[in-house]
């Protein structure tokens, strides 16, 4: 299901529009930001969403790409995804690889040795291109419908004393425990994290920003701050319920015998696994 929503600005002198379009998609709110303030580099881009509590958009999917597409109205725009950490190796802001794609013909072709950040809408409609990171342009953020729910259902676990590593094997610790290292988004989750550390013993921990590209940050009492990424420290772990449920409302045309689908989604880490029940039996197809 799909609500579309589209905020006009009217004041006399001159318009500062900002947010242009957004869209509701599968629980999560589309936005797209463009005009004098916020026409920005992707860095500028990143920060933008992660003060609105989001992050730039990432269609790691056809469905989700034309939402993306269509709430950009057709005009280029930064979405969540660089090779900055490798050339050609492109992934999601969030870590994930980009396996999905949607690139123009002959894209990436990192131009000038200097395109190493993604925007959609390329000539054609929903299709992606690299660019280098400080063009200015208008941005698409998606951001979670429940965010304040979310928020209170995360679960922090330190690992210190001889669990004490570096930055990247801190992040793949907590992969292996069904968690993510702490991701802090903002200063609500900075004091949030603070708040769900029982250590009376309150050091220095690895941590996560969404905007994060290549630093390697940490959360002690003097809040934020950045460290050598090889450097042996304590991390904090989280688990995030599932906050986010949607069943897809599409009426399916049903004849006896033949099959349908309906879709659902839930948002947690670790992913959140779904069944379906009929009358209290165990549906497997």
């Amino acid at each position: 299901m799909i609500i579309r929503t589209t905020i006009f600005f009217c004041s006399i002198g001159v318009a500062f529009t900002a947010l242009i379009d957004q869209v509701r998609f599968r629980g999560t709110w589309l936005k797209y930001y463009d005009g004098q303030q916020d026409y920005t580099t992707y860095a500028g881009a990143m920060i933008g969403c992660q003060k609105r509590g989001g992050w730039l958009a990432m269609p790691k999917d056809k469905n989700f790409n034309d939402a993306v597409a269509n709430v950009a109205q057709g005009r280029r725009a930064y979405i969540g995804g660089t090779d900055i950490l490798g050339e050609g190796r492109f992934e999601w802001n969030d870590g994930d690889t980009v396996e999905w794609a949607n690139w123009y013909s002959g894209e990436p072709n990192n131009g000038g040795n200097n395109e190493d950040c993604m925007d959609i809408n390329i000539d054609v409609k929903g299709k992606w291109n690299d660019r280098p990171c400080e063009f200015l342009l208008g941005y698409v953020c998606q951001i979670p419908d429940n965010k304040a729910l979310a928020s209170k259902t995360r679960k922090f676990t330190v690992y210190s004393g001889r669990n004490a590593t570096s930055y990247f094997k801190a992040k793949d610790f907590c992969v292996k425990r069904r968690s993510r290292l702490a991701l802090l988004g903002n200063n609500e989750h900075l004091q949030e994290t603070m708040a769900g550390i029982d250590d009376p013993n309150l050091t220095e921990y690895w941590v996560t920003l969404r905007e994060d590209v290549t630093a390697c940050s940490t959360v002690s009492d003097f809040g934020l701050s950045t460290a050598n990424c090889f450097q042996p420290l304590p991390l904090v772990c989280e688990q995030v319920a599932p906050y986010g449920l949607e069943i897809s409302k599409e009426e399916a045309t049903l004849e006896v015998g033949s099959d349908f689908r309906i879709d659902c989604t839930a948002s947690g880490v670790p992913v959140p696994q779904v069944k379906w029940y009929r009358d209290g039996a165990y549906v497997p197809h």
